[in-house]
């Protein structure tokens, strides 16, 4: 039976059962095949932008006969996606920034009939962001360790909520009530972030972004002493 990584794992978990599944950014299909060979979605439209990842993952199809179950289709992010074929919307290993920009270039993903799992290999905040200023509820999110580093992955639906998040919020999201890795992510995160800030303002540069940062660390202080 086929195994996932930890980071797969984690957002194959997050999936609901459906017919319907969009995996973009494909790669292997390692993903979709896990989701049809586990009864998990009846079929998954499996994209990539690149002609070589879909060779890859045709090679996984083939292996576990499942061309009856899986499509592969050469698709730049959401782009040659139609509403009707996505319940289920998988976008996992590859930055914040890039894949907000796939959502962002999606506006049918606007409906309360899609759910989106989204594991950003960096840059969370932009994910968090785009989310948050769309219309979407971060319903659950989970951290998990694989080959030495930490990622987490988000579960989002559209409510057409126009919610008010502090700055901060895009940096840590729903990560700073838990413990466990989770901890760990925020914790590295938060260092990062005041390295960063205490960097610039010690240079007298770019006092905008150092004035930024600093409400980000002022977020995470006041919620971490809130929970206390």
């Amino acid at each position: 039976m086929l195994s996932l990584s930890p980071r797969l794992m984690t957002a194959a978990s997050m999936i609901n059962p459906c017919r319907k599944t969009v995996d973009i950014g494909t790669d292997h299909a390692f993903l979709p095949a896990f989701l049809v060979l586990n009864s998990k979605t009846e079929k998954v439209l499996a994209c990539d932008i690149g002609i070589q990842p879909l060779e890859n993952a045709r090679k996984t199809v083939n292996q576990y006969s499942l061309q009856e179950k899986i499509e592969l289709r050469v698709s730049d992010g959401l782009k040659s996606v139609s509403p009707v074929e996505a319940q289920e919307i998988s976008i996992c290993g590859m930055g914040g920034t890039l894949m907000a920009q796939i959502l962002s270039d999606a506006p049918w993903i606007k409906s309360e009939d899609i759910h989106l799992v989204l594991q950003p290999m960096t840059h969370c905040e932009d994910v968090r962001r785009f989310l948050c200023e769309n219309g979407f509820v971060i319903d659950r999110e989970e951290c998990v360790a694989d080959n030495r580093h930490l990622y987490c992955c988000i579960s989002a639906y559209w409510k057409n909520e126009q919610s008010v998040c502090e700055e901060g919020y895009f940096y840590f999201g729903e990560l700073l009530s838990q413990d466990g890795l989770s901890r760990e992510f925020v914790e590295r995160q938060y260092n990062r972030i005041k390295k960063r800030r205490d960097a610039l303002a010690g240079s007298g540069r770019e006092l905008e972004e150092a004035q930024r940062l600093s409400e980000v660390i002022d977020y995470y202080e006041r919620k971490q002493n809130s929970l206390h």
